[in-house]
């Protein structure tokens, strides 16, 4: 099939090729990338008669069994018509054996989630060649942005002008997922009005970075390693760089670990919270007092040298960051 551009992505989307058994849904925009995957799951899912089964595969299915693609994909669902496998791209991605699975006569589908890719890539390469399938680059774009106000809106009943519309698009990040979710949050607040404005937009909508980058050090510090990993590909996307979100992560821990010594030592542990400079997000406050507890002020001692320490490797070699944090990342979330 022909290599397909950014801006005709969304025309596939609503009318795909009846020929394309196998997609690759790949850019820097990780939200915009599961939201598409998922819109095609979905397609292929509805071809023919019958529900079909959608299998999830991530990185660590892949840890534990590198052929687990091909498994599923070869095995005939007990309970459903066909089966469409849906996998997140990682090392551990065999490109020479989804050539093969491509070659596959099946009537499911397959869809593989990745980040931004090279021209070069073997994986880009493949998708782009067959002709059974589609390699869709997806990448934000002040379009994108506008047209997801639209239709959120549209489908809520209410109305927004040109120049409200224009201040909302600004607040928004990079992240389509992630925007999606806040202007959804703003269509309900203002449900009642009939329209929006900008003072809707200022109580509800908070920026994406700052919401990106809060997720990922709860998301750390709760041990949700997946879900840290993709809000940190959020906050890059949204021109965040990883030695940003490492300090910030070290503020995080460092606040846990006095209120964890509070909690260790029978002191009033509201009346700590409210000490806190800057204070935690209220709405999160009795996640943070719990994470503190859970890690206890003696591990959370013993992991704020590895994040400092960390952040300076940052700072002394910037063009590694990504994986001087993601590798953090792992081993502080393996911890709780």
């Amino acid at each position: 099939m022909v290599a397909y551009k950014s801006a005709s992505v969304p025309r596939f989307l609503k009318s795909p090729d009846p020929a394309c058994r196998f997609a690759l849904v790949y850019g820097p925009d990780a939200g915009l990338v599961t939201e598409r995957a998922e819109m095609l799951a979905r397609v292929f899912g509805a071809r023919g008669k019958g529900e079909a089964e959608i299998v999830r595969l991530d990185e660590r299915d892949l840890a534990e069994d590198a052929s687990r693609i091909e498994v599923e994909f070869r095995t005939v669902p007990m309970f459903a018509a066909r089966k469409v496998v849906r996998v997140g791209a990682g090392a551990r991605l065999d490109v020479p054996m989804l050539k093969e699975l491509l070659a596959t006569a099946s009537d499911g589908g397959l869809v593989i989630e990745a980040g931004n890719l090279r021209p070069d890539s073997a994986l880009r390469k493949l998708f782009e060649g067959h002709r059974e399938a589609a390699a869709l680059p997806c990448y934000s774009e002040a379009q994108n942005t506008t047209s997801l106000i639209d239709e959120e809106l549209k489908d809520a009943g209410l109305s927004i002008d040109p120049d409200t519309k224009a201040y909302l698009a600004a607040r928004l990040g990079a992240d389509q997922a992630l925007s999606r979710s806040e202007v959804a949050k703003l269509a309900l607040f203002a449900a009642s009005r009939g329209r929006v404005t900008e003072e809707d937009i200022d109580a509800i909508v908070g920026d994406a970075a700052e919401i990106a980058l809060e997720n990922f050090v709860y998301d750390v510090s709760g041990g949700d390693a997946k879900s840290a990993l993709r809000e940190l590909g959020r906050l890059g996307t949204a021109g965040t760089g990883a030695a940003s979100a490492l300090a910030a992560l070290g503020r995080h821990f460092t606040q846990l670990h006095k209120i964890a010594a509070v909690h260790a030592q029978g002191g009033n542990v509201q009346q700590a919270m409210r000490s806190l400079r800057p204070p935690p997000n209220i709405k999160r406050a009795d996640a943070f007092t719990a994470q503190a507890r859970r890690w206890g002020a003696g591990r959370l001692l013993q992991v704020l040298p590895a994040i400092q320490e960390t952040v300076r490797r940052t700072r002394l070699s910037p063009d590694l960051e990504d994986a001087f944090a993601e590798r953090l990342v792992l081993e502080l979330t393996a911890k709780i």
